[in-house]
């Protein structure tokens, strides 16, 4: 597909021309700011047609060698959910206005179905090999803290790996930001104005991948990830975070213990 006709906002130069009347306000975010939520909100204030947003539509169902993955993304949002600003007041807001939301996916299970079986195999391996490493430490050293951080890379970087070949290796239907993008042009088919809001990562490649018939504007992050302004908003969510992920871990150690000790 060629690229959309996009209007940026902020001192970027516009380009207005456009051969669609369907009108996408493309709004990159970063999860955990509070300022882009505010943004979003205020995007729908004079009204959406459609509401497409990054995230899931339902949990999925999970095959007997996929229950890996499923344990490791769900330990991860687990954890890091304080930091995560919840959309369900814009799903709200698109209800009251009679609006459609969509969601840029089925289930977390495509995350690891679009992978290739080599980077499965690698990273169900690197989960087993990790999430094992996390409780040895933690028994044999007593360094609970190192543990707890053995634990946290043993459920992020097996599901971010998958996620990263996705978006910047896969293409067609197997590509993450070809993937939002399609649903984003579904969207403007059958709406008027669409507001689809993702991560501002996957901003550029969605820009390249939407048709050159949509007359897109692109709102960038409100601020930077290490700005004054979000790192003041994430300070509490991180001591939450780290709170639940040594709770987490000090509870599965205990778990461990107890059975070994029924033995």
């Amino acid at each position: 597909m060629s690229r959309a006709t996009v209007k940026k906002t902020g001192t970027i130069e516009e380009d207005s021309s456009t051969e669609s009347e369907s009108v996408v306000h493309l709004k990159g975010e970063i999860h955990s700011s509070r300022g882009d939520h505010d943004k979003e909100r205020e995007l729908m204030k004079d009204g959406i047609d459609a509401l497409v947003l990054e995230g899931t539509e339902n949990t999925g169902d999970y095959g007997v060698t996929e229950g890996w993955f499923q344990q490791a993304i769900a330990g991860m949002f687990y954890i890091l959910s304080p930091l995560y600003v919840s959309k369900e007041i814009l799903v709200d807001f698109a209800e009251l206005q009679g609006a459609n939301v969509y969601f840029t996916r089925e289930s977390d299970a495509e995350v690891l179905r679009n992978a290739p079986l080599t980077m499965r195999v690698i990273s169900a391996s690197l989960y087993f090999l990790l999430l094992p490493s996390s409780v040895i430490v933690g028994l044999i050293t007593g360094d609970y803290l190192a543990g707890a951080g053995f634990l946290a890379v043993s459920f992020s970087v097996p599901v971010l790996l998958l996620r990263f070949y996705n978006m910047e290796f896969n293409s067609g239907d197997q590509n993450r930001d070809e993937v939002m993008a399609q649903k984003i042009a579904d969207a403007a088919e059958e709406n008027d104005t669409v507001l689809a809001v993702v991560g501002a990562g996957h901003a550029d490649g969605i820009i390249d991948a939407l048709p050159k018939t949509l007359n897109v504007t692109y709102h960038p992050p409100e601020y930077g990830r290490a700005s004054k302004e979000h790192l003041k908003e994430i300070l509490i969510p991180l001591f939450q975070t780290f709170s639940l992920l040594l709770t987490l871990y000090l509870a599965i150690l205990w778990i461990i213990v107890t059975l070994v000790g029924f033995l």
